[in-house]
């Protein structure tokens, strides 16, 4: 519980996870309490790097990895929302991985489809079209299975997640600005013997700097409850599921035509324990029809 406040005080201080990871890219997705307006679809096409090669221990003590070891990880997600109706928005994650740890002593690499997220998200309040409070509830499949192959790729376990979502729209200085705020709870049914929790938190602000320019800053954590597997292991992080971490996010947005933007972001590792210790950067794009 300690924990669990330290992060949220953390994150009220800015004024918008995806899957398993305790030493991958730890990126936020598109996802925001805005609602989908009916029969309109909105296409989110994205490629997501980071590294890592030093990790907080249990006891928050930073190690390197072991003979030069490095940990990397290259994401291609495919993120799409449909309009059911005014309030009701179909949402879905098709997400491909690439891990791979290179040491002195040896190089290892795992590639393919992840976790897909399917769910729903509904409005529950709007508030002159400028402030909204969304719930939204996911299935989570593993499109792939745990057998030798390291880095893992996940937790190859079914799961469900319960979100909440409150987002609207701002002046900064005379300029359109933009808040999105998300509290999480994800469930993966069976790793090993026992179930494994995630508690995620997000913070989003994005400033207009010009009608087509946006600049953004995000703050996002995990915290991840398990006894099964409770110390990282750099050569294949993935397996561990008893871990905390928070990451800050820098991004600038450009818009194309009428209804495309593109998204360039930076992140880095601010805080953890027992997670790794990274940085990495992702391209992104939002199309609307």
């Amino acid at each position: 519980m300690r924990h669990l406040l330290s992060l949220l005080l953390l994150v009220s201080s800015v004024a918008g996870y995806a899957g398993p990871r305790s030493a991958g890219p730890r990126s936020a997705g598109p996802r925001s309490a805005w609602p989908q307006q009916k029969h309109r679809f909105m296409f989110v096409p994205g490629v997501y790097y980071y590294r890592a090669t030093s990790y907080w221990g249990p006891d928050r003590a930073v190690q390197a990895f072991g003979d030069n070891g490095r940990f990397q990880s290259v994401n291609v997600r495919l993120y799409g929302e449909y309009g059911l109706s005014d309030r009701l928005t179909l949402v879905g994650t098709l997400p491909f991985a690439t891990n791979q740890y290179k040491s002195d002593q040896q190089t290892i690499h795992n590639s393919g489809l992840t976790d897909l997220e399917v769910g729903l998200r509904y409005n529950l309040l709007n508030v002159d079209n400028r402030r909204y409070l969304s719930v939204q509830a996911q299935a989570i499949a593993p499109l792939y299975q745990n057998a030798s192959r390291i880095p893992y790729l996940g937790y190859a376990s079914s799961g469900a997640e319960l979100k909440l979502l409150y987002a609207g729209s701002l002046k900064l200085n005379n300029r359109d600005a933009y808040f999105n705020t998300e509290a999480g709870f994800r469930r993966f049914f069976r790793v090993g013997p026992r179930p494994v929790d995630q508690v995620s938190l997000l913070a989003t602000m994005g400033w207009y700097v010009s009608p087509k320019n946006v600049l953004i800053g995000e703050l996002s954590g995990l915290i991840s409850y398990s006894s099964l597997f409770r110390e990282l292991n750099p050569v294949n992080p993935t397996v561990n599921t008893d871990f905390r971490f928070a990451k800050a996010t820098l991004g600038y947005g450009r818009q194309f035509g009428t209804g495309t933007w593109l998204y360039a972001n930076a992140y880095g590792d601010v805080y953890g324990q027992n997670v790794g210790i990274g940085r990495g950067f992702s391209l992104t794009s939002v199309i609307r029809f």
